[in-house]
């Protein structure tokens, strides 16, 4: 997801682009592991609050600025980030609730104004990985038909505070969905970004869209793998980005990010709505406002 889009590029994700070769990647094949892997991190949300041992919380105007035209202002509060134990959920344990809020003209720290308040969490500097398969168990938020609501499971390279700014830092998009009946992921960095070529649309064949599913990557020095419930949907080598001329920029360290966007610059791309917010109709305003729009993940997993 990438979330410094306007800022350092501009453009905005392009999700009907493969490469050829991984578009051309059988995707009911998922390849055998070498070895048995070792679980490095897991997270099922079964305590009564965030795990800030493991977790940090991002807040606009403090330590995170707006990007992307997004909505919303994220903040450190239990209205928007929290753990529900509700058994209905589907979740096995508890699960995180990343959960916008209607706040008409709420003033951010850095006196920005917003209608809307939202949840955005990180493992930087908790818990960082160079390879390895990082998955995530998720439910999309209003049965997966929320136009312009922007749930998203992404990884980001920790150089982007160390002189490598994004793009050249690297970002993984496991999974974004802006309430359309499919969810996508992607790759940035520094030659292929915001419009990048290095994305998949994954469209839930004989699935339902609002189900619990589990987004997955395996990460290697030759390249990624993505699944969605362990069925291969796409796969990008760094031969490929050798033979475009692409800079590699993914043998460093990366951390994870869950979050939950209101419109913005993507799904007003592919809604092509701008009132009463920009990617974010009435409908879905209303939605917010109902307390109904929420992004649950049930469980964080890293292996290597």
């Amino acid at each position: 997801m990438t979330r410094n889009r306007v800022l350092a590029g501009g453009a905005v994700l392009a999700l009907f682009v493969s490469l050829p070769s991984a578009a051309a990647a059988n995707p009911s094949e998922a390849p055998k592991d070498v070895k048995p892997r070792a679980e490095v991190f897991f997270d099922d949300f079964s305590g009564g609050e965030l795990d800030r041992s493991k977790w940090q919380v991002e807040v606009t105007g403090e330590n995170f600025g707006t990007v992307n035209n997004e909505q919303q202002a994220y903040v450190d509060s239990p209205e928007t980030i929290y753990i529900d134990h509700d058994g209905g959920t589907g979740a096995q344990n508890g699960a995180l609730a990343l959960h916008p809020r209607y706040k008409q003209g709420f003033q951010a720290p850095d006196g920005g104004t917003y209608d809307f308040v939202s949840g955005r969490v990180k493992t930087e500097d908790k818990f960082e990985f160079t390879y390895g398969s990082y998955s995530a168990r998720i439910k999309l938020p209003e049965n997966a038909t929320g136009s312009g609501l922007w749930p998203a499971w992404w990884s980001l390279g920790t150089s982007i505070n160390e002189g490598k700014p994004w793009p050249q830092c690297g970002e993984v998009d496991v999974m974004e969905h802006v309430g359309e009946p499919w969810t996508s992921s992607a790759m940035h960095g520094p030659e292929y970004n915001g419009d990048t070529p290095i994305t998949h649309q994954q469209n839930f064949e004989g699935k339902d869209p609002a189900d619990w599913h589990t987004y997955r990557v395996d990460w290697t020095p030759e390249g990624f793998t993505f699944f969605v419930d362990d069925t291969q949907t796409y796969q990008v080598t760094k031969a490929e980005f050798d033979a475009n001329g692409w800079t590699w920029v993914f043998d460093d360290p990366q951390y994870m990010i869950l979050n939950f966007a209101t419109g913005g610059q993507y799904p007003q791309n592919v809604n092509g709505v701008t009132e009463p917010y920009p990617g974010l109709p009435q409908e879905s305003v209303d939605k917010i406002k109902a307390g109904t729009a929420r992004y649950l993940i049930d469980w964080v997993k890293v292996e290597q």
